[in-house]
């Protein structure tokens, strides 16, 4: 399992600065990106990281843009799952919550690289049973992808689910995958789940 940000103070930095507007490409800009996609997420310098969440991935080489992609991913994720974290286990989305944008990722190695797993539909299947969400809820509040594939052989689109192995709900899939289907006697473990809605 990926290592989350390690320094709870680059992580309180991060979540308190303010998004940087378009930042040129200039030379200093340029290394700072190289250095950022190779390091550490928990060695981030964190007043850097605005800056390098606002160059545009069309003005890097080609070479350097999947890394920048992924390191961008993994850091908009990492916010969500500490804002998450701060309305603790369980979750009152709205019905028709919004889902955050600047992690999201039509590209499944661009996933796996920022520190996504692959989830099957019945460990999907799973986790919305345990916690009680919706799919929407889990995009919502936690770190739910949804990919769709182009149509196969088989005529209809494959749906390629991912989620952050720092989500909380990513223990669900662990437990799922230890125990199988008939592991109904860990209910509620995890820590997460939706309030019910009212009807």
């Amino acid at each position: 399992m990926r290592r989350a940000i390690g320094a709870a103070a680059l992580l309180a930095v991060f979540l308190g600065l303010a998004p940087a507007a378009a930042w040129s490409l200039d030379p200093d800009t340029m290394e700072m990106v190289k250095a950022f996609v190779k390091m550490p997420t928990s060695e981030l310098p964190a007043d850097s990281i605005p800056r390098f969440l606002a160059v545009d991935p069309a003005e890097l080489p080609a070479k350097l843009r999947k890394s920048f992609l992924a390191k961008r991913v993994e850091l908009y994720t990492l916010k969500q799952l500490a804002d998450g974290k701060k309305r603790g286990g369980v979750r009152m989305p709205e019905a028709d919550c919004a889902v955050p944008k600047e992690g999201q990722s039509d590209s499944a190695e661009i996933l796996l690289l920022a520190g996504y797993e692959e989830i099957n539909d019945l460990e999907e299947d799973y986790v919305l049973q345990v916690t009680k969400c919706t799919e929407h809820d889990l995009m919502c509040e936690f770190s739910l992808q949804v990919l769709a594939q182009p149509k196969g052989k088989k005529g209809g689109p494959r749906r390629r689910l991912f989620l952050h192995q720092n989500d909380p709900a990513f223990a669900l899939v662990g437990l799922f995958r230890q125990h199988g289907k008939a592991s109904t006697h860990f209910f509620g473990v995890g820590g997460v789940s939706c309030a019910p809605r009212l009807k």
